[in-house]
């Protein structure tokens, strides 16, 4: 009984010995949800409008008004809110073939926390400067040409997004450590 614990316990990855990383990855998980959930629910709001808006211009011949400015501006929340989870779920577009095939074990999670340790760099300038940008559009009162509307919630989830996607980066960096500490060869962590 006691072999089949170890054994099992020698094939769970091993960030997850810690009581504290489990929470702070659950937590994590919950609020990756949601905002991936709120990207969703603004995609459904895009086909909507862009059923309304085709069917107003060529049946009624009354197109929405501002309809580019409307589109331009949830774009980012399309984006940026979902990006921490399509991480999480590893739905990124990567070249796997030399990580997959080659490299094993340890150099394997060594190879996959420097990325991700290099993505948190970019991120990091991408989250600092984003969040300086929508600062000052809201300071400024930055609206759009056409309808006037407020461009700064907009703005702001950009640097929201990417406040999660660099918690989630340090998520697997410190995954991957671990599982170079252990010298266990896992490579789905969840």
């Amino acid at each position: 009984m006691a072999k089949d614990a170890q054994l099992s316990n020698s094939q769970a990855p091993a960030w997850k010995r810690s009581s504290l990383l489990r929470v702070m990855n659950g937590n994590i998980r919950h609020i990756e949800d949601w905002l991936n959930l709120a990207s969703v629910f603004i995609i459904m709001f895009l086909m909507f409008f862009a059923t309304t808006e085709i069917v107003g211009r060529y049946i009624f011949n009354t197109p929405v008004p501002g309809h580019v400015e409307i589109v331009e501006l949830i774009m980012a929340g399309v984006v940026f809110l979902g990006i921490a989870y399509t991480e999480r779920v590893g739905g990124h577009v990567r070249m796997e073939l030399f990580v997959t095939r080659v490299l094993k074990g340890r150099s394997y999670h060594i190879a996959e926390a420097l990325t991700a340790a290099l993505s948190l760099f970019v991120y990091i300038f991408i989250l600092i400067y984003t969040f300086k940008a929508s600062v000052f559009a809201f300071q400024m009162g930055d609206n759009t040409a056409y309808l006037y509307w407020p461009t700064w919630p907009s703005k702001f989830a950009v640097p929201l997004g990417s406040f999660f996607l660099c918690i989630r980066f340090l998520i697997e960096i410190i995954q991957h450590l671990a599982q170079v500490i252990a010298g266990v060869e896992v490579r789905d962590l969840d």
